[in-house]
């Protein structure tokens, strides 16, 4: 099973997120499930770095991803942050709706 955790500050504002495990969907190379969640988190990273330029802290290693933006963004960058950040909730939520057999969820505040 695929863990996802997704990290929120006190204002709902998303600081990161973990995902770990595998879904064991299918074989190696064919699982699908593996494959979206995968996807859809490496993309997030790509474009934290890449589209918006924050410096997020992340490692990635077989079957685990973790990923935290740093504190010290402005408030336009924390805007454009959550708004990608959400935007990946949406997709794991609607993965976890077709696949719940395969993904545990869990959206908390710290």
């Amino acid at each position: 099973m695929i863990t996802i955790d997704i990290v929120r500050n006190k204002n709902n504002e998303i600081i990161g997120f973990t995902t770990s495990g595998h879904a064991y969907a299918d074989e190696p190379g064919r699982d699908i499930v593996c494959a979206a969640v995968s996807m859809l988190t490496q993309t997030i990273v790509l474009g934290l770095y890449e589209v918006l330029e924050v410096k997020a802290a992340y490692s990635i290693k077989h079957g685990y991803l973790t990923c935290s933006i740093p504190e010290d963004i402005s408030r336009e960058k924390r805007q454009q942050v959550n708004i990608l950040f959400e935007t990946m909730v949406v997709g794991l939520k609607n993965i976890q709706e077709n696949y719940c057999q395969y993904i545990d969820l869990h959206d908390k505040e710290v």
